[in-house]
Parts: structure tokens; sequence; C-alpha cells
């Protein structure tokens, strides 16, 4: 099959980027790779390069936008810190089963596989972890801040917490818990945060509308 007329690159990267979190590099073979793409093999070398090179265009991709997508749950003003910390989980939750295909994420499957075929790969997925543990960090203290979050807890050590049930709910997830026993998980993890009274007044006040907020 050769390539497409004017074929929509960003496409096919995101077609490419499904198929290696679907079977994982190793599991992926070009021909898989050319398949998902709907390119020919020749194609494929001509507009990507090799499969490590795609890989990696596929990855960058990948965190680039789940970075973004994090951020965008976690940043925002101290009065609503305890809120965004509460939907990050909800969402960690949720994120496997909401995917038409059941697919994890992409960081987790490259640190699980232990793919160490390329150090820029490598550096890319450490960065990103760094970058969303970041977020959670900055949100934790602003819950702090705003009194929600016990004023002595240790800032970085819950944001590593709360990274860490988000990664194991992925696993979960895909070993085969149904949503409503992962949202149960993200409730008794948020209650186990160091709230302060007045954190654990304001969410047992909050609107029962609110979805993952």
């Amino acid at each position: 099959m050769g390539r497409p007329p004017g074929f929509d690159r960003d496409k096919v990267v995101q077609a490419v980027e499904r198929q290696f979190r679907r079977t994982g590099y190793a599991g992926t073979s070009v021909d898989d790779i050319a398949k998902a793409g709907g390119l020919g093999r020749g194609s494929l070398y001509a507009a990507f390069g090799d499969k490590s090179k795609l890989y990696l265009q596929t990855l960058q991709a990948y965190c680039d936008r789940t970075e973004a997508a994090w951020a965008a749950v976690l940043e925002g003003p101290d009065d609503t810190a305890l809120e965004r910390l509460h939907a990050y989980l909800v969402q960690s939750a949720r994120f496997v089963h909401e995917d038409p295909d059941g697919l994890g994420c992409m960081v987790t499957g490259f640190v699980v596989e232990g793919t160490g075929h390329d150090p820029q790969a490598d550096a890319r997925v450490k960065r990103a972890l760094g970058r969303i543990e970041d977020a959670l960090t900055g949100c934790v203290r602003a819950a702090q801040r705003h009194g929600d979050l016990d004023p002595g807890a240790d800032v970085p050590g819950v944001g590593r917490l709360l990274m860490a049930v988000n990664r194991g709910m992925e696993v979960l997830a895909r070993a085969g818990s149904d949503t409503a026993t992962l949202e149960h998980v993200a409730d008794q993890a948020f209650a186990g945060l160091p709230l302060t009274a007045q954190g654990r007044s304001r969410w047992a006040l909050r609107p029962v509308s609110s979805d993952a907020l």
C-alpha cells in the first residue's frame, strides 16, 4: 500500500500511538504500524523514519497532551484546590474505562515494559512524570495555603502519594476493576489526605450534583 495522497500526519501519529499503547513497543511490528497508520512500509519510513523514531514521535506527542490535560485539571486558585485534587483522583479512576478500547497510559506502559531502546524516550517520560508531579504538588500546596490541608503536611509526599494512586488505579482497571470500584478507591484515598477540620467541613458541604469536582 502506498502513501495516500494528502495524508494527515497528525492522524497517522495518533493511530500509531494507539497501536503502541495497545501492544507495547516490543509487541508492535512495522507491519502493525503500517496497518494502523494506513501507510505502506516505504511511505512509513520516508515520512517518519524507523520504528524507534516513530515511537519517540508518538511518545512525545502523547506526553505533551497528557501534561496539558493534567495541568488543566490541577491548576487554578487556592480556594478550589481541594476540589481539583479530588477531580484528579476521579479522572484517574475513569481513565481506562472512558477510552473506547480500554487503553492505558503510554507513559505507564513505557515504564512497565522497561523499554530502553532510546535514551531520548526515557528522558521524555521522566520529564512528563516530573511535570505531572510538579502540578500535583502545586495543587496540594494551594489547598494547604487555603487552610484545607494540614499546614504541617509533607506537600511533596502527598503529591507523590496521589500520583502513585493514579498509576495503581490504571493497573487495577486494566486487570478488570470497574469504574465504580475505582471511584470508591479514589474517595478512600481522598479521605485519607491530611485534611483540616475546615477541609472536611467544606467537602461534606459540597454540592451533591458535582461530578469530577
